[in-house]
């Protein structure tokens, strides 16, 4: 794995690799994104017949809690790295995403959105925006900026992609895409080409030279 980035970096700053991963993980956060969970939202009101009141209240306090406690993600990020934690998270998300092919009641939707908006929207962001800045100096708020195109384009898609698949194969079977795609689509990427850090590579931040402002 590190043989293949440095020759990466031999063409091209590995930094900028690093913004892509960023990017797929801010598209990735999708599943414990609101624009994303909305659709499943309606699909859970025909299913059940709960009030959008019952529902909507569940995923606010479920976002509040998971809010307060990213602190731990936060901790963990610092001890064990950028690369662990994504891997690990990643592998969380598609667990949740197929857990939630089985609510069955208000509780357990909760529980789901709570893991949901931890693992997704909270640790799927915060890990990227923690990376990008460890390679990147001169050009850190270009690349932060340049990564978070993965979210938008998020926004933009997957909110019709939910509803395609809640249409035609129901809710159920779109959250286990959900936890297939994560799992096989991403987690391989995380492993192949997420590092810390340039030192990591035994490269220097945006492949600058001692003295010198040009990059490599």
């Amino acid at each position: 794995m590190k043989e293949l980035a440095i020759k990466i970096n031999k063409k091209l700053y590995y930094g900028w690799m690093i913004v892509l991963m960023s990017g797929l993980a801010f598209f990735f956060s999708a599943p414990g994104q609101t624009y994303s969970i909305s659709v499943f939202i309606n699909a859970y009101n025909q299913e059940f017949g709960y009030s959008s009141t019952l529902i909507s209240s569940g995923y606010s306090i479920a976002t509040m809690i998971s809010g307060l406690l990213i602190i731990f993600m936060g901790k963990a990020i610092d001890r064990f790295g950028q690369r662990k934690m994504l891997i690990i998270v990643v592998i969380m998300l598609s667990i949740t995403a197929f857990f939630n092919s089985f609510v069955s009641n208000i509780g357990m939707i909760f529980v789901g959105f709570f893991f949901l908006r931890y693992f997704g929207q909270g640790s799927m962001t915060l890990i990227p925006n923690s990376l990008v800045p460890q390679w990147f100096e001169k050009k850190r708020a270009f690349a932060i900026s340049l990564s978070g195109i993965g979210n938008l384009i998020a926004t933009l898609s997957i909110p019709a992609f939910n509803y395609w698949m809640i249409t035609h194969y129901g809710w159920v079977h779109a959250w286990r895409v959900w936890s297939l795609v994560l799992l096989i689509g991403f987690v391989p990427l995380v492993i192949l080409f997420v590092f810390n850090k340039p030192e990591d590579l035994g490269i220097t931040m945006e492949n600058l030279t001692a003295g010198t402002d040009e990059e490599i």
